[in-house]
């Protein structure tokens, strides 16, 4: 299925981010995840517990069930699950089938996301989940912004292809963070095992009004934009300003930005969309006279945002209308494909042999 080759969907065996935390709790969360519904509950002791979201009696979600103890209880026909999936209770019998159970999903909580292994639980590794702290995520001296998230109307890669291909940040996004100068600016690409990663090094760069209003950055700057796309779902990289004629090695920056997205497919063409980024208070230089508009700067980050799921539910629009598309391919297209290459291999090589999948070393 677009923009993958026919039959191919989404890699099993990887982490993926499946809620924020704090949406988590003793009420029971149903969302899909690779298109199979999945319910989200904590236990008494705070735990998070993810089951497979349908009761194997007739189907009814688990989403709408009630959590009683450790266990989610189906509010049908009241069969009880426990934290590793087996039926512990039928009202109307004594006798438990032996197949009245539901999958039960490896999590791990980092910093304020939920994570998720929908594939087999023998191969869910830990290490493989991003370290935050050297992402700068859980940094104690950098100012987070508490993750946003969106259900978006859209297939997953759509919107890791717009974070691969930063050339429409100067149209979609030409009031805030775009500028001509980053489309007609030529990216360095850089590939490993899993991941693939685009710099821009953007000389006299010009300062957008929100830049200025929302930042205290007058003038031209130079600007370099790194992003690292971890197949098949995390993005993480930093946008910093530096004064004209810096050496990025060895300079200060005037202001440096992390950003995080995590892109989780939810059903065949929607997604979950995860986004934060966190600023080095140590990097503002700021002018007396002109003074950061921290409102400006919240409400400006949450549009940019909502452009890019508005812009991808309007491609998803018209790929449902229709039915196919032949897209036309541009030179800035090349770090994107290669991004889609690597998660398309992830899904060939499970196909092949799930076990014998390939997990990458790390980026």
């Amino acid at each position: 299925m677009y923009p993958f080759s026919a039959g191919l969907y989404a890699p099993r065996n990887r982490w993926y981010v499946a809620a924020r935390s704090a949406e988590v709790g003793r009420v029971a969360l149903e969302r899909f995840i690779l298109d199979e519904p999945v319910v989200f509950y904590r236990t008494e002791a705070g735990e998070a517990v993810a089951l497979a979201g349908r009761c194997p009696h007739r189907g009814y979600p688990l989403g709408r069930g009630r959590i009683d103890g450790d266990a989610v209880v189906c509010g049908y026909h009241g069969l009880r699950f426990e934290v590793d999936g087996h039926c512990s209770h039928i009202p109307s019998q004594d006798v438990i089938p032996p197949n009245c159970r539901v999958k039960a999903f490896q999590v791990a909580e980092h910093w304020e996301w939920l994570w998720i292994w929908p594939g087999d639980p023998a191969l869910a590794d830990l290490a493989l989940i991003p370290d935050h702290r050297t992402l700068g995520l859980t940094d104690p001296d950098w100012i987070k912004r508490s993750p946003l998230y969106w259900q978006v109307e859209g297939r997953y890669q759509l919107l890791n292809d717009n974070l691969l291909d930063l050339t429409h940040l100067s149209v979609l996004h030409a009031d805030t963070i775009g500028g001509g100068d980053v489309a007609g600016t030529q990216e360095r690409h850089e590939e490993g095992d899993g991941w693939v990663r685009s710099l821009r090094w953007i000389p006299n760069a010009h300062v957008t009004d929100w830049v200025r209003e929302s930042r205290g950055i007058e003038g031209q700057v130079d600007r370099e934009i790194m992003l690292t796309f971890a197949a098949p779902g995390f993005h993480f990289g930093h946008d910093r300003y530096f004064p004209v004629g810096s050496d990025p090695a060895t300079a200060t920056p005037l202001l440096d930005i992390r950003i995080f997205h995590a892109v989780t497919p939810a059903t065949q063409t929607t997604c979950h969309y995860f986004a934060s980024s966190a600023v080095d208070p140590a990097t503002f230089e700021l002018s007396a006279t002109h003074p950061p508009d921290t409102a400006s700067a919240s409400a400006s980050a949450l549009k940019i945002f909502t452009e890019d799921v508005d812009a991808i539910s309007e491609i998803e629009r018209l790929l449902g209308a229709a039915g196919t598309f032949e897209e036309v391919r541009l030179r800035a297209d090349v770090h994107a494909l290669r991004g889609r290459r690597m998660v398309q291999e992830m899904i060939r090589a499970e196909q092949l042999s799930p076990a014998a999948a390939k997990v990458p070393d790390g980026h």
